[in-house]
């Protein structure tokens, strides 16, 4: 009889201490304890969702008094590789001698020879205008020009005769116009036609001729 009460009281203390510790269990999973950054206190019994990140890791510590020390330590990144960049040197700009260029030469054009030139001539014995004008590279027209007359023909005097320079009819001769001279006129004198006159003198398309002037003739 004494026995079964004391079983009785014993059964009862260890129900109510069971009842107090269902109580007293907490229904949450474990939340980290204030100040301990990484670190999760988990009592035994209780569920834990421990959520996977690829940069923690989860150690187990405890037990403890019945619990256990969950430790998530932050996983070190990975060691990025180190991409050197080598410069490309750049090419030594050359320095170009400037090549100099050729000056042009003047050269001045060839004078064209006088037409006319002065030479001294000693007058003959009775001379005349139209004696010293037999001459073909001289004419009364062309004497008459240069202030020649009858008067300055004093014998033995010598006097600054105009005659057609042969330096200005290389190959030819030098023909000085005189009175009621035409191209086709002197082109029969010297054997040639009137066109091959024109052609050597450049003559215009009338075959003009001047008087006094100096025609090349072969």
């Amino acid at each position: 009889m004494i026995l079964m009460f004391i079983m009785a009281i014993i059964l009862g203390i260890g129900g109510f201490l069971a009842v107090t510790y269902l109580a007293q269990r907490p229904d949450t999973p474990a939340e980290a304890a204030p100040g301990s950054e990484g670190t999760f206190t988990v009592v035994e019994g209780v569920e834990v969702q421990v959520v996977l990140d690829a940069n923690k890791t989860v150690d187990v510590i405890g037990p403890v008094d019945g619990q256990r020390t969950v430790e998530v330590a932050p996983t070190q990144p990975p060691e990025q590789p180190v991409v050197v960049v080598q410069a490309e040197e750049q090419p030594t700009a050359v320095q170009l001698t400037p090549i100099p260029q050729p000056t042009a030469t003047f050269v001045p054009p060839t004078p064209v020879p006088e037409k006319v030139i002065l030479i001294d001539y000693i007058v003959p014995a009775n001379a005349s205008l139209y004696e010293v004008a037999s001459r073909i590279d001289t004419s009364i027209a062309l004497m008459a020009l240069y202030g020649l007359s009858a008067e300055d023909l004093v014998p033995g005097t010598t006097i600054r005769l105009p005659i057609g320079n042969a330096a200005y009819c290389p190959g030819r001769r030098p023909y000085a116009v005189g009175e009621g001279d035409t191209a086709y006129s002197i082109g029969r004198r010297f054997g040639i036609s009137a066109e091959q006159l024109q052609q050597i003198n450049n003559l215009n398309a009338d075959f003009r001729v001047d008087v006094a002037d100096i025609l090349c003739v072969p």
